[in-house]
């Protein structure tokens, strides 16, 4: 039978520091110990108000130390007696004794930073284990006659991951090798998952769930492993499994370039294929429009842009993405009229992937759009920077001059024409797959959308295949039913 007095489970109370140090006057120096760590007050103050340094020594390693100032922070040291004989006092012992023994050195002190206890102050302090990973370099230094100091001052000169971060996007990111949708997509990357300023309702409870994971930015790059990089890995992932993988990518960019410019000795944010989160495809989840579909879609839009004037340009945006060789919509959004040869129906694309321009064909239902828009164009400024664009915004006051975001209309015309509300994106999947399916010439497709790797249009092959396959089946029920 259990006695009264018994403190088990839940009701044990939490140990204090005298407790958890050991006989030789010693206790592993982690957060829940730090947390216990508080300075003396000092007995000779009457009033209470003044308090004595409190310091603890670590049992991992020896001249690892802890100490609570006077002031409440917590600051890191290392001490060490270095080699050799204080000449001055071992002669002045030997005048008053000769028979006493040398006088070793002064114990020397290291500082090797104050203690990181939250987010808040990011880039002002170290871990534990980090000074305890600085401490034992230093005994290693020490211990082959190296100069301890130099360690600490490179450890001090060390930057951070956002500062070299930073450095990467002011001389790398915004150079021309780099798209300026590259560009926004990274700096939007940054902002959410290394400086963490959000205010979004996902962003902000994986912050809070995650805090440690992702102060990413605030550790330097040089004291990184690759277990860092899998822990905030894992804590993006949270948010969206591709978006992690993105931020991977994002800062194997950047320890490259700090390996470049010296700030560290070797890169270690290195991910097998098995080790990022598997990626599905939007066209392996989901199917794009049907034939079906994609007529009574561009019945809707056509009727809409009758009714309602303002939306006039956003719909006919839209009935060029299925139209106009399955380019992106950002590129068909910002198309210039310089672009566009309506004698040889050809329109070039220059802002690509690779860079490399892009020449496709036109048909007549393209151009009918075009000569719609060029309708429109006659009633704009040609002062206005919006007389350049096929699809110019509504919006004078808009920075950008090319309509962007149509989502709305989008939205209306699906509802109207009574069919699946999809990603716009998939009015590009539509057209790669009815090219396809009417071809049968997966190399025709290639080369009428301007692809250069035709690895990337076998989910279309796929898709066709499912729908041929479907059809075999209906008519073989059909043929079957009616044999009697």
């Amino acid at each position: 039978m259990k006695s009264d007095n018994a403190q088990i489970g839940h009701n044990k109370p939490p140990k204090t520091l005298e407790e958890m140090i050991n006989d030789q006057q010693r206790v592993k120096i982690a957060p829940d110990v730090l947390k216990l760590l508080k300075p003396i007050p000092d007995p000779k103050d009457k009033k209470g108000e003044k308090y004595l340094e409190k310091t603890i020594n670590d049992t991992d390693v020896i001249g690892f130390k802890a100490k609570a100032n006077p002031s409440g922070s917590i600051s890191f040291f290392y001490q060490y007696t270095p080699k050799g004989i204080d000449e001055e006092k071992t002669k002045v012992a030997k005048a008053a004794n000769p028979k006493a023994k040398n006088v070793k050195l002064n114990p020397i002190k290291m500082h090797l930073g104050n203690y990181y206890v939250d987010i808040q102050s990011r880039g002002k302090g170290i871990t534990p284990a980090l000074a305890r990973k600085l401490a034992v370099e230093l005994r290693d230094a020490i211990k082959v006659g190296r100069d301890p100091t130099s360690i600490v001052a490179a450890q001090r000169k060390a930057k951070t991951v956002m500062q070299i971060y930073d450095e990467f996007i002011k001389v790398r990111l915004k150079s021309a090798a780099y798209q300026k949708k590259t560009q926004i997509d990274m700096l939007s990357r940054k902002k959410l998952w290394i400086d963490l300023n959000s205010s979004g309702y996902k962003q902000t409870q994986v912050r809070q769930l995650h805090k440690g994971a992702l102060s990413l930015g605030t550790h330097k790059m040089v004291d990184l492993t690759k277990d860092h990089y899998v822990r905030y890995h894992t804590a993006v992932t949270y948010a969206g499994k591709t978006q992690a993988n993105r931020c991977i990518e994002d800062l194997r960019l950047v320890e490259k370039y700090a390996l470049e410019k010296g700030y560290i000795k070797k890169t270690v944010c290195h991910f097998k294929k098995k080790e990022l989160n598997k990626e599905t495809k939007r066209i392996e989840k989901e199917d794009p429009y049907s034939i079906d579909e994609y007529r009574k879609f561009r019945k809707s839009a056509l009727k809409l842009a009758k009714k309602h004037p303002k939306l006039k340009v956003s719909c006919f945006a839209l009935l060029a993405c299925p139209n106009l060789g399955a380019r992106s919509k950002s590129m068909i959004f910002s198309l210039p009229w310089d672009n566009i040869n309506m004698i040889s129906n050809e329109v070039k694309f220059h802002n690509t992937k690779n860079s490399e321009t892009i020449t496709l064909k036109f048909r007549s239902s393209i151009k009918a759009i075009f000569r719609i828009m060029l309708n429109i164009r006659h009633g704009i400024n040609p002062r206005d920077a919006r007389y350049k664009y096929v699809f110019p915004t509504q919006r004078r006051i808009s920075k950008k001059k090319h309509i962007q975001d149509p989502r709305k209309a989008f939205k209306l015309i699906c509802a109207d024409a009574q069919i699946p509300l999809k990603c716009i994106h998939f009015l590009r999947h539509t057209w790669a797959t009815f090219f396809y399916e009417v071809t049968g010439d997966i190399y025709a497709v290639k080369e009428a959308g301007g692809w250069k790797d035709i690895k990337s249009l076998m989910p279309y092959v796929k898709l066709v295949d499912r729908r041929q396959n479907k059809n075999i089946e209906n008519v073989d029920k059909y043929m079957n039913s009616h044999g009697k």
